[in-house]
This record gives C-alpha cells, structure tokens and sequence, in this order.
C-alpha cells in the first residue's frame, strides 16, 4: 500500500532543480510560477532552489543576481535557497584553499562560473598555475550580496513530512545525524533505494538519463540535465495533489 506524505493545506511548494548558470531559463520559470499561482490562488507559497545555481552554464553571476533580486521583490512568495556542491566547492573549498582537493572545481564548469564574474582564465595554461591567482580575483570580484548568499545556503528545509535537499540522504539514517557531505553529494545508495524514507525527499545533483523528472513513491528527482540540454524542472507540491511540473529549456540552440 503507498504510503501517503503530507502537506498542510492552503500552501504551494514549487522546488526548482539545477540551474548550472542558464539566467535566462531561470527567468522564464518564475514567470511560469507566477502564472500559475495567478491561476490557481493559494495562501502560502514557497520557492525552494534545491542548489546548483553556478558552474557550467554561461552567467552563473546572472544567476545570482536574478536569485537575489527575486527574492527581494517577490515579497508574496517565501523563499529558501539550499546549498549545492558546486557552491560547496567554490564557497567553502576553493575560495578557502585553491591548492586544495577542490581545485579540480575549475574542470567541472567551475572555469565559467569564474569567467561569468569577470575574472581571466588561461585556457592554454594548466589550472594549477593559475588557481591562486582566480581565487584571489574571485574573491575580490564578488559582490558582498553574493558573499552573503553563498555563506546563508541551507542544507535542507522541511516543510511536513517533505524534505528538500540537494543531493539526497543516506537512507535509514535519522535526519540530525546527515552531514552536509551525505546532503550536497550523495547518490548510492541513495538514487536505488525503493523503501519509504521518514520523508518525501525532493532533490536534483543527478541528473537523469532521459532529461524528465523521476517522480518515485519515495522521492522525485528534478535535476533534468539543463546544461546537458533538457529542461529546467520546477517541481509543484500541495495538499491533495499530484506532483505538478513547470519547465523551460534552453533558449537560442543551433
């Protein structure tokens, strides 16, 4: 028998997946967002960014921007940004020790997100030669609000019996003893297993093969591969309702 998860009535959860740095796709779901609660009124709605705003994608920046713009003009909407591994690497380990584990961070689409504030990669040169030197730039070519955005990210939010979190869980243990590792990095076993968890955990980081949401019993996935070319995926939960979507894709594709 499936086992039903709850959300109080009258509130409206949208959770947005990776955004890897494509504003404009960004852009294009919050007007979606706000045409829906237009059609369908609902008393409380939350926003929940699942993390992964930067790296890969053309204007991690940007992304930023309209993040922190949004919520500051959206005022009908609450909003909870949580963090992401790739804003672990930049914020807490690259920025923190460039020499150190997380300097491959520039390989895995770090080099765009740095490009996208302004500051010059070799691209003939070998980024280890280079790494101090970015992340001295990065550092000072980062707006405080951006400072103050990455350092306030959340590991999870909780809003009944629904977890939102980046990565996943490591199943079968209780949610206090999660450490941020488990929460903005796993995937096995979490992504196979198929028994119930104390909550509906709503999560991206792994993008799925076939570019649309996974909607399990158990959780949903909604890291739908936007750099990789499918879609941005917002995902819509409230009382009595089935999993609802928004998406965008990519504008201006050859």
């Amino acid at each position: 028998m499936s086992k039903v998860f709850k959300l109080p009535q009258g509130m409206r959860v949208y959770a947005i997946g990776d955004i890897h740095g494509f504003a404009d796709v960004l852009a294009d779901v919050h007007d979606q967002i706000d045409h829906d609660r237009q059609e369908r009124p609902c008393e409380r709605a939350v926003i929940v960014y699942l993390g992964d705003y930067i790296d890969r994608g053309p204007d991690s920046k940007g992304v930023v921007d309209l993040l922190i713009a949004r919520k500051k003009a959206a005022t009908d909407y609450e909003h909870v940004f949580l963090l992401g591994n790739h804003e672990d690497a930049l914020f807490n380990e690259f920025l923190v020790d460039p020499f150190g584990h997380r300097q491959d961070w520039l390989q895995y689409g770090g080099a765009e997100c740095v490009e996208s504030y302004g500051v010059h990669i070799d691209r003939d040169l070998a980024y280890s030669v280079q790494a101090e030197r970015i992340a001295e730039e990065m550092a000072m070519a980062m707006p405080q609000s951006h400072y103050d955005f990455y350092r306030d990210l959340k590991l999870y939010h909780l809003e009944r019996e629904y977890l939102f979190v980046h990565a996943g869980i490591r199943p079968n243990i209780d949610l206090e003893d999660q450490d941020k590792r488990d929460l903005t990095y796993t995937r096995s076993p979490f992504m196979t297993h198929e028994a119930y968890h104390d909550y509906y955990v709503v999560h991206g980081h792994t993008a799925t093969a076939d570019k649309q949401a996974d909607i399990r019993e158990n959780r949903v996935n909604l890291d739908t591969g936007l750099y990789q070319g499918g879609p941005l995926s917002c995902g819509i939960f409230e009382a009595g309702e089935d999993v609802r979507l928004i998406q965008s894709f990519r504008k201006n594709e050859d």
